[in-house]
């Protein structure tokens, strides 16, 4: 009966140690490249390089019962996943959409094993972004469909921009007409001289009658 005592308290005493204990993550991003940088407009390609580094602590690089989930608010989006096992890369199944889930076991190995996951991301900026939106988010979801631990990278919030119209000066412009040239008509040589002899004596016999 003692002993019956002292196994349910040795029972108790593990399962609130189990309780207590912290879960290690089994996953680390180990680096992250967005381009282009800084806050884009609604529409603009974007390209995300991740690397997800699994854990060597324990017996194993990743629970085998858990799945791996990844995420982009990104529009029109495209997976390019690498595994990379010892420094030897194996091309992933592409996929297209707003998310990619691996099970547990395409990363689970033997601790003593180098395993790491690269992720090429593509995709479009959406309607007005903001910071609950990511350009990446990465779950560890173990069997219970528990979340055990989260990895994300934010999007920037739209930033709030005063349009102003500049005024333009009012410059008033006086219209110059082109100057015309008008060639001078001369009169013919000897007809001035002719004109005035007549004229002289025509006076001269009207004064004689």
């Amino acid at each position: 009966m003692k002993q019956f005592h002292r196994l349910r308290f040795l029972l108790a005493t593990f399962l609130l140690f189990a309780c207590i204990t912290p879960h290690v993550a089994a996953f680390t991003v180990s680096s992250m490249n967005i381009n282009p940088l800084g806050y884009q407009a609604a529409g603009t390609p974007m390209t995300v390089n991740s690397v997800i580094v699994f854990s060597s602590e324990g017996t194993e690089t990743f629970p085998s019962a858990s799945e791996l989930h990844m995420s982009t608010n990104l529009v029109d989006a495209h997976w390019v996943p690498v595994l990379v096992l010892n420094g030897v890369e194996t091309n992933l199944t592409q996929k297209n959409g707003g998310s990619l889930i691996f099970p547990g076991w395409y990363f689970s190995y033997p601790s003593t094993e180098k395993v790491q996951l690269k992720v090429t991301l593509t995709g479009n900026i959406p309607m007005n972004p903001s910071p609950s939106q990511n350009f990446l988010k990465i779950q560890e979801v173990d069997s219970n469909n528990t979340v055990v631990s989260t990895a994300h990278v934010d999007m920037s919030a739209t930033p709030v921009t005063t349009v102003s119209t500049p005024t333009k000066p009012t410059t008033k412009k006086t219209f110059t007409p082109l100057p015309i040239d008008t060639p001078t008509q001369k009169s013919p040589t000897g007809i001035e001289e002719g004109i005035i002899a007549i004229m002289g004596a025509a006076f001269l016999v009207l004064k004689q009658k």
